[in-house]
């Protein structure tokens, strides 16, 4: 018999049938799902995190601004208020819109300790168009209305704009019947009342009101007396700053004592006594808003302030009132410090 061992040197090896190669496979292509399970993905999540995964693909960006999907995000009963500040900063005397949104989570790989990263940011929204200055602002539903305001800072306008921050568009809603400059203006069971802020040659009728009902796109007249809407007004614009409208409850801040009045809880929080230039407060979903910057001593518009914002959970106490709690405060964007407040507003999506 042959031995089915062969010697090579001092080595034997055994006679064992050669193993084909494996054939390279093809590289595997990145999965794509299908857009309308995309869509049922993306409405189950926060709105607050929308701004960084459109950062992800131009698809994602496309499917985020789509009309399907806050259709869809409405018929899973997602939505959701979303908290969108009006700003202007110099040199530029045009408002700028940013919304409030989550940092994205990031792996520190340095062992060496950093400072602590704010959780939440404000982020500019795509606005492509030139507004009106001094105009006045108020949300129904997902729509912003921008009302009244002068052109090229000089002449008074009626035309009134919708800013739908779902596809981030504008288009045009039916004039107010005279030209406001910086009216006052707010919602009341889904309409909205209009009142003040006329031009001088409209003096004679500053008292009237105009109501928008957003369903038929009509504006009409309203000549009598609204006590709620004359009362708010009279706080508003004696301290328009410190002042906002929750669930039919009017909240003020007192600029000059720093402190709450009303709102228990919160009198030892030292966040919103320290120094500060400007002040807003804003209804957010039932909660507050409270907007603010930490003061720069210095008047060069070359230098940076830090905004901060703070959501405060409000609850009943019965007859004793109404008390807050701090959700989170975080500073949210740096400007430059001559910036200015425009408006803070919450639009539901």
């Amino acid at each position: 018999m042959f031995s089915s061992e062969k010697k090579n040197g001092n080595k034997t090896t055994e006679n064992k049938p050669l193993r084909k190669p494996s054939p390279l496979l093809p590289p595997t292509p990145n999965p794509k799902l299908p857009d309308d399970l995309l869509l049922r993905c993306f409405a189950r999540v926060s709105r607050l995190y929308y701004p960084t995964l459109s950062l992800v693909s131009k698809s994602f960006r496309s499917l985020l601004a789509s009309p399907e999907l806050y259709q869809t995000r409405s018929q899973l009963d997602r939505t959701e208020s979303c908290l969108y500040v009006c700003l202007t900063l110099p040199p530029d005397p045009k408002p700028r819109w940013f919304t409030l949104c989550r940092r994205p989570n990031r792996t520190l790989t340095k062992k060496k300790k950093k400072k602590k990263l704010s959780s939440n940011l404000l982020v500019p929204v795509a606005s492509p168009r030139s507004a009106p200055v001094r105009s006045s602002f108020v949300a129904v539903g997902s729509d912003i209305y921008q009302i009244g305001g002068l052109i090229r800072g000089v002449l008074p306008t009626s035309t009134v704009s919708i800013f739908d921050f779902r596809s981030h568009s504008w288009h045009q809603a039916p004039n107010l019947q005279a030209a406001r400059v910086h009216p006052f203006a707010k919602t009341i069971d889904g309409k909205i009342y209009v009142k003040g802020g006329r031009s001088s040659s409209n003096y004679r009728s500053a008292n009237l009101v105009d109501v928008f009902d957003p369903e038929t796109q009509t504006w009409t007249h309203e000549s009598k007396e609204w006590n709620s809407l004359d009362d708010y007004h009279g706080v508003v614009s004696q301290c328009s700053s410190f002042c906002c409208l929750i669930d039919n409850v009017l909240y003020r801040y007192d600029g000059k004592a720093r402190d709450w009045r009303i709102l228990k809880g919160l009198e030892g929080m030292s966040e919103f006594s320290i120094g500060w230039s400007q002040f807003r407060l804003a209804d957010y979903g039932g909660n507050m808003a409270v907007i603010w910057d930490r003061i720069d001593r210095s008047s060069d518009c070359n230098k940076e302030t830090t905004i901060w914002c703070a959501e405060i959970a409000l609850e009943r106490c019965g007859s004793e009132g109404i008390s807050g709690t701090v959700q989170w405060s975080d500073a949210v964007l740096k400007v430059p410090t001559c910036f200015r407040f425009v408006d803070v507003v919450s639009a539901t999506v």
